[in-house]
């Protein structure tokens, strides 16, 4: 295990090894199932609570108060994304880089998921945003949907990443990612897709080839086997493309890099690896790594403590919570959360500094992100051991925490003044 390293001075420093945990949606608001207790706050998690009695808590504003974050951004922000580079993450070169796809000068790449869709009033009307979750048959109808000719010299391809989310990479002369979406977003379905505008005066090519993508894709995906079987068995067909977060070749600093820090993503998210990919840190993935619920927490956490021995700073991202609350399950979060708190207890042996916050808070209520700040803890081992049988880890606590109120990237930088990185960073406490 790594216990030193060098700051851009040259200063040699001491380390204490980090394991942060980016619990995806893991903020939520009181739900009636529960009581009127969040999930977090309803499950029974001693580890949790342990924690945070003998250590520091609070709540975390994943960018800034107020604003309402998404999974890239929020998590780019706890992985070491500046904030005043924020503006320039875009969604789809995120998954690209998750695909293991390069984007060359010129490409742009959009989020896309596979959608269930009807043809309507000269276009199509999105029934099911994700394809009933599908989780099997992408990489097949994805073939069906590469290197397709839009004309003028553009070409388009979808990457499957996991479950019914994929990538759309757009490549040839004269394109722009200032392009509007095609996805309506989680409002009331059906929802008509969204034909897709130019936002700026030269994006104007680009949004007809996005919207002739729409048709094609279409034409080509509602009578693939796949989707016939899926039709057949009752499942939702997914026989349509819809696009979001169009962005363009591009390259980021990142504060995690600016310290010496070496770090190692461990997930199942094509999101947080691409982002990992992105700021050049060590993904690491495995097919028992999943984006869902039944994701093996324990072979995670092996993950985590074997890449301790390599790496300063391990990020561990878990997605299940955030598929709950988007889905209106708020009793499957409570329970999911009570199952990671048992199988965080390994970690608690490492030396590490531990800390754990979110990417962003998700309503199970209504089943979308919010602009309410999220829980989050740091740890290290030996400084008390207070008994934290009357301490309940969760919102309403952490609103009243020993620490401040503060961004994601403040939170960083807390954590990493405890991993020993107290020189040319300013105390938080």
């Amino acid at each position: 295990m790594r216990h030193a390293s060098t700051l851009p001075d040259g200063t040699e420093i001491a380390l204490k090894p980090g394991i942060l945990l980016i619990i995806d949606g893991l903020g939520d608001l009181p739900v009636p199932e529960l009581a009127n207790k969040t999930p977090l706050e309803a499950a029974h998690t001693p580890v949790l609570d342990q924690l945070a009695a003998n250590g520091l808590y609070g709540v975390v504003d994943p960018i800034a108060p107020g604003k309402i974050p998404n999974t890239h951004s929020g998590t780019g922000m706890l992985i070491g994304l500046l904030p005043e580079q924020a503006e320039y993450l875009h969604r789809g070169p995120v998954e690209a880089s998750g695909a293991g796809y390069k984007l060359a000068p010129g490409d742009v790449a959009l989020r896309a998921n596979f959608a269930t869709v009807e043809p309507a009033n000269n276009g199509f009307m999105v029934i099911d945003r994700r394809a009933g979750r599908i989780d099997s048959g992408t990489a097949e109808l994805a073939l069906s949907l590469c290197n397709i000719d839009l004309g003028d010299g553009v070409s388009a391809s979808i990457l499957p990443t996991d479950q019914h989310r994929a990538v759309l990479v757009l490549s040839g002369p004269g394109l722009s990612a200032d392009i509007s979406a095609t996805d309506p977003g989680d409002k009331r379905l059906p929802a008509a897709v969204v034909a897709c505008r130019a936002l700026s005066s030269d994006a104007a090519f680009t949004a007809k080839k996005i919207n002739r993508f729409t048709q094609i894709a279409y034409q080509r995906l509602n009578d693939q086997a796949v989707n016939v079987a899926r039709t057949k068995a009752g499942k939702p067909s997914a026989n349509g493309i819809i696009v979001r977060g169009a962005g363009a070749h591009f390259e980021l600093d990142n504060v995690v890099n600016q310290y010496g820090v070496s770090a190692a993503v461990v997930s199942g998210c094509n999101t947080v690896l691409g982002l990992g990919g992105i700021f050049g840190f060590e993904a690491i993935t495995d097919p028992r790594f999943t984006a869902t619920i039944n994701t093996d927490l324990e072979a995670k956490i092996s993950a985590v403590k074997n890449a301790l021995s390599n790496y300063n700073m391990v990020f561990l991202h878990i997605k299940a919570p955030d598929l709950c609350s988007h889905d209106l399950r708020p009793l499957e979060k409570r329970d999911f959360l009570q199952r990671m708190d048992a199988a965080l207890k390994p970690l608690l042996n490492t030396g590490a500094v531990i800390a754990l916050a979110a990417d962003h808070s998700t309503d199970s209520n209504s089943g979308l992100h919010t602009a309410d700040p999220v829980p989050a803890l740091i740890w290290q081992a030996g400084l008390t051991d207070n008994p934290a049988d009357e301490f309940n880890f969760g919102e309403s606590a952490c609103y009243h925490g020993n620490m401040p109120r503060q961004t994601s990237h403040e939170f960083l930088l807390r954590v990493l003044s405890q991993m020993g990185y107290s020189q040319n960073i300013v105390d938080p406490r």
